[in-house]
């Protein structure tokens, strides 16, 4: 398994900024290929990692996602 840095660090930014569209913002891409992304990231590690809000305005780290952030 081959994890791609660019995937990990849009993992980061919604982590640090709370939600998909501050963290599509903040790494210059569309929300919606962002939430593929990170939909791929987590079938790949075969692990949900985010726990999403309502219309993606809030998150939360399943205990996977909390490692893979750490």
């Amino acid at each position: 398994m081959i994890l791609d840095l660019r995937v990990l660090r849009y993992f980061v930014a919604i982590v640090d900024g709370g939600s998909f569209g501050k963290a599509a913002e903040q790494v210059h891409i569309s929300q919606p290929a962002l939430s593929k992304a990170i939909h791929q990231l987590e079938e790949e590690l075969s692990e949900r990692l985010l726990e999403r809000g309502k219309r993606g305005t809030s998150i939360r780290l399943t205990p996977a996602g909390k490692v893979v952030y750490q």
